[in-house]
């Protein structure tokens, strides 16, 4: 009995060693672009200048970043990035923005977005 559990802790430590040895030897290199991006749409219900936010109405994921029908999430609050003319936001402009999946405050519902681009 004590050789069978001496035996699997053997065992159990090299996969595990194994495992550890082959995740250390990965290219961290190819990991490091990699980030979970999503793209959405909307339309700019109001432009705050001073906290530098845009309120985005009827938010909802593009088709490329849902599979089936689009939901409509709300309004949301948006911080554009640094490089968004705020000349070019309007009320009532539709705008497309990527943001990076880890951005969403759900219970505040405000997200930052990555980049943003006038709906023409």
């Amino acid at each position: 009995m004590l050789a069978g559990l001496i035996l699997a802790a053997v065992i159990t430590t090299s996969i595990i060693g194994a495992i550890k040895n082959n995740q250390s030897n990965t290219d961290n290199r190819a990991n490091a672009g990699l980030i979970n991006t999503l793209k959405l749409t909307g339309s700019i219900e109001s432009v705050d200048d001073i906290a530098r936010t845009l309120q985005v109405l009827n938010v909802q994921f593009s088709d490329e970043s849902r599979s089936g029908e689009a939901v409509n999430y709300g309004t949301w609050i948006v911080t554009p990035p640094n490089t968004f003319d705020f000349l070019t936001a309007r009320p009532g402009t539709k705008i497309s923005f990527t943001v990076n999946s880890d951005s969403f405050d759900v219970l505040k519902k405000e997200v930052v977005a990555a980049q943003m681009s006038i709906n023409k």
